[in-house]
């Protein structure tokens, strides 16, 4: 097993907001409760503008939310952990460790029975619902209600040639009979 302890892009994340971090000013304003005042003095791109957080690291808690969103540190709570000489690596949460996810395969897996043995399900039976799906690209499907006018006796179309009804041009009959004699 690696002694890596969570995965690379895990790892990935923690840089660049470790990165970002080390642009931002800070304010203790409880040491002893560990709450800080975090203001960023750069852009990041994130589409938010430069403000001013708090961060409660014993909580696990920031102003921006992202951190309780997921659950990897933010850049705030990597300010506030430099300035109280933390390790930002210990507010990671577990889902995101090596261990974590190798514990899963110490499982045992059984086999799964054939089908004609498995118990009667007694539950509610689900079925999607078709006005929930996704509209498919390209031209939309009719969708309009016929009614007794719309069932009316279709126009009977008759040929160009001949003005008889059960042909067109195209499959005109007596068009290659008059060549081949």
């Amino acid at each position: 097993m690696s002694s890596q302890l969570s995965s690379e892009c895990c790892m990935k994340v923690m840089k660049e907001e470790a990165i970002k971090a080390s642009t931002e000013a800070i304010t203790i304003f409880d040491l002893h409760r560990q709450i800080f005042s975090v203001q960023e003095t750069m852009e990041h791109n994130e589409g938010r503008p430069n403000l001013s957080y708090v961060v409660i690291l014993n909580r696990s808690w920031c102003d921006c939310g992202k951190f309780q969103a997921f659950h990897i540190p933010c850049p705030h709570v990597f300010s506030a952990c430099t300035l109280t000489r933390q390790d930002a690596y210990n507010h990671l949460s577990d889902v995101y460790k090596v261990i974590t996810v190798m514990n899963v395969y110490n499982e045992s897996f059984y086999a799964i029975a054939m089908e004609e043995r498995w118990p009667q399900y007694q539950g509610d039976i689900v079925s999607h619902n078709d006005e929930m799906r996704r509209k498919k690209k390209g031209r939309p499907n009719n969708t309009r209600i016929r009614i007794e006018m719309d069932m009316a006796d279709k126009m009977i179309r008759l040929c160009s040639i001949c003005r008889q009804p059960e042909h067109n041009k195209k499959k005109y009959p007596n068009l290659g009979a008059t060549s081949a004699s």
